[in-house]
C-alpha cells in the first residue's frame, strides 16, 4: 500500500521543480494520502485501489502548488484565490433524500427529548408506568446517534468521508450519552435511586467510547483545504506530531474512568444515587484537563 501511494505520488509531482516549498507540500502530501488510503482500506477498499482513488481525489497537483508556493513557470504570479473562492469550487452539494431524513429524524429528536420531559412528570403523579419514559428516551439516543453518524460519514467540501464503522461508533458514544443523561431525569422524577448505577453506566461508556474515538481521529481533510490551512498560524496537533502522547492520553483516559466508575458505585451504594453523579462529573472535568494538557501543554520529548 505504501509502496503503491509513493509511486503515485512521485507520478504526480513528476516535471515539477523541487523547491523547498514543494518538497514540503509533498511530504505533506503524502501524510495524508497514507491517512486516506488506511481509511479506505478499512472500509473494504483493495489497497492498491485505495492508492489509485487517494491520488485521483487530490485533483491537479500543479494547482495546489501554485496555490500553496506560487507558479512553477516564469511569469507574474497570479492572485492567489480566497478561502470562500476555494470553498465554491469544491463546494460538494448536498443529497436531497439525505437532508430530508435528517430534518425528519431531528424532529424524531427534538420530539422525544420533550416527550421522555413530560412522560418522567407523569411518572411523578404516578399517571403512567416507568415503560413510557424510558422507551421515549431510548428513541430519542437512537435518533441522535443516527444524525450523528450518518453525517459523518457524509463527504462535504473541506473533509472525506468517515468509514462507515467508525461514524457508526460516534453515533453510539453520543447516543449513550443523551440516553443516560434522560434516563436521570426519568429516574428523578420517579423512580428507585438505584437506577442511576444504570445511567451512570451508560453516560460513562459513552464519554470513554467518544475520548477513545477523539484521540485516534485521523487527518480527513482535503488537499485543498490542507493547502489553504498551511497559510494560517494555528496550534499543532500533539496527537498528530507525538505518537507517544496520543499512547498516553489513552492510558489516562482508561485510569480515569475506571476510577470514575468505581466512585460511582462507591457512592451510590453507600450514600446516595443522586450525589454518584459527582465522580462523573469530577472524572469529566479531570479528562478535559488531561485532554488541554496533552494538546497545548509543553512538549516533553
Amino acid at each position: 500500500m505504501d509502496t503503491s501511494v509513493h509511486r503515485l505520488l512521485d507520478e504526480a509531482f513528476a516535471g515539477l521543480a523541487m523547491t523547498p516549498d514543494v518538497q514540503d507540500l509533498k511530504e505533506e502530501i503524502r501524510a495524508n494520502l497514507l491517512d486516506r488510503v488506511a481509511e479506505l482500506t478499512a472500509s473494504g477498499v483493495e489497497p492498491d485501489d485505495a492508492a489509485r482513488r487517494a491520488v485521483d481525489e487530490l485533483g491537479d497537483v500543479r494547482a495546489l502548488v501554485e496555490e500553496a508556493s506560487g507558479p512553477t513557470t516564469a511569469g507574474a504570479a497570479p492572485t492567489a484565490p480566497s478561502a470562500a473562492e476555494l470553498m465554491a469550487h469544491n463546494r460538494v452539494p448536498r443529497k436531497p433524500s439525505y437532508v430530508a431524513v435528517v430534518v425528519l429524524i431531528s424532529i424524531v429528536l427534538a420530539a422525544s427529548v420533550v416527550g421522555t420531559v413530560f412522560a418522567a412528570v407523569g411518572l411523578a403523579d404516578r399517571d403512567i408506568g416507568l415503560g413510557l419514559p424510558t422507551g421515549v428516551a431510548l428513541v430519542a439516543g437512537a435518533a441522535l446517534g443516527w444524525v450523528v453518524g450518518a453525517s459523518l460519514a457524509q463527504e462535504t467540501t473541506t473533509n472525506h468521508p468517515m468509514p462507515a464503522g467508525r461514524s457508526a461508533l460516534f453515533g453510539i458514544g453520543w447516543g449513550l450519552v443523551l440516553v443516560g443523561c434522560l434516563l436521570a431525569v426519568v429516574h428523578l422524577f420517579g423512580a428507585q435511586y438505584m437506577w442511576f448505577a444504570v445511567d451512570g453506566l451508560a453516560l460513562v461508556a459513552g464519554v470513554v467510547l467518544l475520548s477513545y474515538l477523539a484521540a485516534t481521529t485521523t487527518n480527513r481533510k482535503k488537499q485543498w483545504a490542507v493547502a489553504e490551512a498551511r497559510r494560517h498560524v494555528e496550534a499543532g496537533n500533539r496527537f498528530e506530531e507525538d505518537p507517544t502522547a496520543a499512547a498516553r492520553f489513552g492510558i489516562y483516559t482508561i485510569v480515569v474512568w475506571a476510577v470514575t466508575a468505581a466512585a460511582f458505585l462507591a457512592v451510590g451504594f453507600t450514600v446516595n444515587w443522586l450525589w454518584a453523579l459527582l465522580p462523573v462529573l469530577l472524572g469529566f472535568a479531570s479528562q478535559m484537563l488531561i485532554l488541554a494538557q496533552m494538546l497545548f501543554g509543553a512538549d516533553r520529548r
